[in-house]
């Protein structure tokens, strides 16, 4: 009996340590679906870019493994395709068995790559580090396993009208212009609900197509209605477009606010001297004085040390996206050393329950208008003006107690 007992009690410590060896060497799999080809290829190469820096650095701090699981990244070219995303989701849900999906980018894309994941009913922890359309979160819903670590279209409209309130007062009038296409469509409503909000007139309301060749027709309408502000709601292509025309055309507006297109190098050096004085809005600008986090300080180190080591990899300036998609996966990484799991349920409780204090912000989730988990939702509005040296810089100007410099009317 005891030669039976010590019998089995081996083979039971034998297939425990067979048990622990073999989760030692379990792969902990992110899916990654990224814009790296079509239109959208800006914001895919910016979330490839993060992705690979986060890795790098947990490497360098905690090691080549995270809770004794090889780290697998599973980049997937969703060339800014819907039917290719959507395609991409049920391979990494179905095929791949992916722990966690972070991505993809564009709002198109990302709102394609929503009915794929939710009709699974073992979906996986998704991280979404783009996808500014509150369409998406209307899809999402209060999905417990969804984790939005981007700005609602509804932010970008209420910073833009909370600075220009502070900035240059009440009683203006504002002419609006969106495009036919996903991006006008989904930010319009917002914008004009904020606008009223804040007081002021909308005198131009104008609808533009998505691609056009021409805004000029449009361009006269506005200069007849002599708006104070120039509110522009259109794709970075189009406002490359439309950039260049109102500066041919001295429109004489004295405030030219944009979103998410001022911030992109492509639209910067594609209108050159034109991008005098426009104003953009997004969740991360350089020159951010975030502090380091106190329990983490190597893998979230204040903003300044942050984009200093990324200029020293990449030999650039950091986007926005790029700090999104760095911050959202070493939360990832945090919460499966933490947990010691890749169960969905204890990464959705530890997530729930983090909070840090990244480089892009306070990394705390919570509700917002629809979804159950938002973080990096604080915007700064910024405004790109010309140097001494002859080139152009995003000066903060809102919130205060982060601004650079002041906000300057243009001159044509």
């Amino acid at each position: 009996m005891r030669k039976a007992l010590c019998l089995g009690t081996s083979g039971l410590l034998i297939a425990a340590a067979l048990s622990f060896a073999a989760e030692a060497q379990e792969t902990f799999k992110i899916g990654a679906p990224v814009s790296i080809s079509g239109r959208y290829v800006a914001y895919g190469v910016q979330g490839k870019n993060g992705i690979e820096m986060a890795v790098d650095v947990w490497k360098k701090v905690r090691g080549d493994k995270v809770a004794g699981r090889t780290i697998e990244v599973l980049f997937r070219d969703t060339q800014s395709n819907n039917a290719i995303t959507v395609s991409l989701m049920n391979n990494f849900i179905l095929t791949d068995k992916v722990n966690v999906i972070i991505g993809p980018d564009g709002s198109n894309v990302a709102a394609a790559a929503v009915p794929p994941w939710k009709k699974i009913e073992d979906r996986p922890i998704w991280l979404l580090p783009g996808g500014s359309s509150d369409v998406i979160e209307k899809e999402v819903g209060p999905d417990p396993y969804f984790f939005h670590t981007y700005a609602w279209s509804y932010y970008y409209h209420e910073s833009n009208l909370k600075a220009l309130k502070a900035l240059v007062g009440p009683n203006k009038k504002v002419a609006l212009i969106y495009s036919d296409g996903a991006y006008g469509r989904a930010h319009i409503d917002d914008a004009r609900h904020y606008i009223k909000e804040a007081g002021y007139e909308i005198v131009s309301d104008e609808l533009v197509r998505e691609g056009s060749a021409d805004f000029n027709p449009t361009l006269a309408k506005i200069r007849a209605r002599r708006p104070d502000i120039l509110y522009v709601l259109v794709q970075t292509n189009d406002a490359i477009q439309l950039t260049k025309q109102i500066q041919a055309s001295r429109l004489n507006v004295p405030y030219l606010i944009g979103t998410a297109q001022a911030q992109l190098p492509e639209w910067q050096n594609a209108v050159g001297e034109s991008q005098s004085c426009w104003t953009g809005v997004t969740t991360w600008v350089p020159g951010l004085s975030y502090p380091a986090d106190k329990n983490e300080p190597k893998l979230f180190p204040s903003a300044a040390d942050w984009e200093k080591a990324w200029m020293e990899k990449f030999k650039a300036v950091p986007e926005f996206l790029e700090v999104g998609y760095y911050a959202s996966t070493i939360l990832t990484l945090l919460a499966v050393e933490a947990t010691k799991s890749t169960d969905r349920e204890v990464l959705k409780k530890w997530l729930e329950e983090q909070h840090y204090q990244t480089p892009l912000g306070d990394s705390k989730f919570i509700k917002s208008r629809v979804a159950l988990h938002q973080t990096f939702g604080e915007m700064v509005v910024f405004q790109r003006q010309k140097k001494a040296d002859g080139t152009f810089e995003g000066v903060l100007i809102y919130p205060e107690q982060i601004a650079t410099g002041k906000l300057k009317p243009c001159t044509y």
